[in-house]
């Protein structure tokens, strides 16, 4: 796949979160030990600026000053469709230049701004808990180039970090963040991986006669969101809300839930496709990001963010409305 190609997705998935930013979410640490979220946010527009010149052959100028205190989405917005607009410049790809890192041709380059790019999207989406909707085939093409191109010469520029031991149900962003430098901490995983487990696969915590306390930290987390609602849902078989979230960020709810499984089963599709299904007496999480089909008559606990399931259900009672 092309370098042009999978900017033409990761880009506006990069929009997007920054987009989503909440002013309190700007001095949040991320996976990228070096920056806050503000701190991402301001390197990847200096970034975009002076690699923005380079592919049109100029010289780079002085960085715009940091934006911090202000999430900067219409800044961003301007210096990524500016970067991708010079990329797609005539001539860029071909053009010999003289990089941070050394000469190379703009295609190389491209793809390095690819890597850079989606690595750092996954640093905002898991600091400020968003879903990260990049397609797996443009993850799959750029991790592998990123295989192929970062080895030790390249490390030792500063561009990527020694490669980290990604957990064994990493998925492949995160696969790609690890073999970056990323750590893939616990804390970085709370917003974007599903759990459902049932009484038994939850660790006791303490167990005295006649009470067991079971607890599992890291059961997702509320950072970025206000108050709860507390929802039950009775739902029948061959339910499928998918069509009803059309419309919505990626087509999917983007409010994360936290429940519990009466009865009944439900299946649970996720951004980039992964799938979990959840039955009677399970404990769960879905972060944003999710849709969901009912393959057995189920009643279904659910805790979630007011606001944003709000909107959710406000859509899709607005589709309703419109059959």
């Amino acid at each position: 796949m092309h370098p042009i190609d999978q900017l033409h997705h990761i880009i506006p998935a990069l929009t997007g979160l920054v987009d989503r930013i909440a002013p309190a979410q700007l001095g949040a640490g991320t996976p990228c030990d070096e920056f806050t979220v503000d701190g991402v946010l301001d390197h990847m527009m200096t970034g975009g600026a002076v690699f923005a010149a380079l592919f049109r052959g100029e010289e780079p100028g002085d960085p715009a000053p940091a934006t911090y205190g202000v999430v900067p989405a219409a800044e961003f917005r301007a210096s990524m469709d500016g970067l991708l607009a010079a990329i797609c410049s005539d001539g860029a790809m071909e053009r010999i230049l003289s990089t941070p890192f050394g000469e190379m041709d703009g295609e190389t380059l491209a793809r390095l701004v690819a890597i850079d790019g989606l690595v750092h999207g996954w640093d905002l989406a898991v600091a400020t808990g968003q879903p990260y909707g990049v397609d797996p085939a443009v993850v799959a093409a750029v991790a592998d180039f990123a295989a192929q191109a970062i080895g030790d010469d390249v490390r030792s520029t500063g561009m990527f970090a020694a490669p980290t031991e990604a957990p064994a149900d990493a998925g492949p962003v995160e696969r790609l963040a690890a073999f970056t430098g990323r750590t893939i901490e616990p804390r970085w995983r709370r917003t974007s991986v599903a759990r459902h487990l049932d009484k038994g696969d939850i660790p006791v915590k303490m167990a005295v006669p006649g009470a067991t306390a079971r607890q599992l930290p890291g059961f997702g987390t509320a950072a970025g969101y206000d108050s709860l609602a507390g929802e039950y849902f009775s739902l029948a078989a061959g339910t499928d809300i998918a069509p009803l979230l059309h419309g919505l960020d990626h087509d999917m709810c983007h409010a994360p839930h936290w429940g519990y499984m009466i009865d009944g089963e439900v299946v649970v599709t996720f951004v980039g496709g992964g799938e979990s299904v959840c039955t009677a007496g399970e404990i769960f999480y879905w972060p944003p990001g999710h849709t969901v089909r009912v393959t057995a008559d189920a009643d279904v606990i659910l805790f979630s963010p007011e606001h944003e399931h709000v909107e959710v259900l406000d859509h899709m009672l607005g589709q309703l409305a419109a059959v």
